[in-house]
């Protein structure tokens, strides 16, 4: 139940830290071209945690649909816990990979892993 639970936490935790990081970046960002970015890219993670969120109440909502509709609810509930496993793997594997190349305008930064 503990790793059901982080698993759904996951998100939020490593939105809440990329807030944070892009907060200060902003901060200390002299050009406006590159702080317009960030605010983009903070703008980006507000929607993300957003659809996170909306998923995250589809599926309790299903799960709770289960014990009074019946088998059929779980189709779903299957679907939105794979979008939310589609979205984690776009944060992780793409996002990160590219968040600097974008604020700084340079595709070379793009991380090739």
């Amino acid at each position: 139940m503990n790793k059901i639970l982080k698993w759904f936490v996951e998100p939020y935790s490593t939105t809440l830290v990329e807030m944070n990081y892009l907060a200060n970046l902003n901060k200390n960002t002299v050009e406006r071209k590159e702080r317009t970015r960030i605010r983009e890219l903070q703008a980006f993670n507000v929607m993300f945690l957003m659809l996170i969120s909306v998923l995250f109440l589809l599926s309790i909502f299903h799960l709770f649909l289960i014990f009074f509709s019946g088998w059929y609810a779980f189709a779903p509930l299957f679907v939105s816990v794979i979008m939310i496993t589609l979205a984690k793997i776009v944060q992780k594997k793409r996002y990160f990979k590219r968040r600097d190349a974008y604020i700084k305008n340079d595709p070379g930064l793009i991380k090739n892993d």
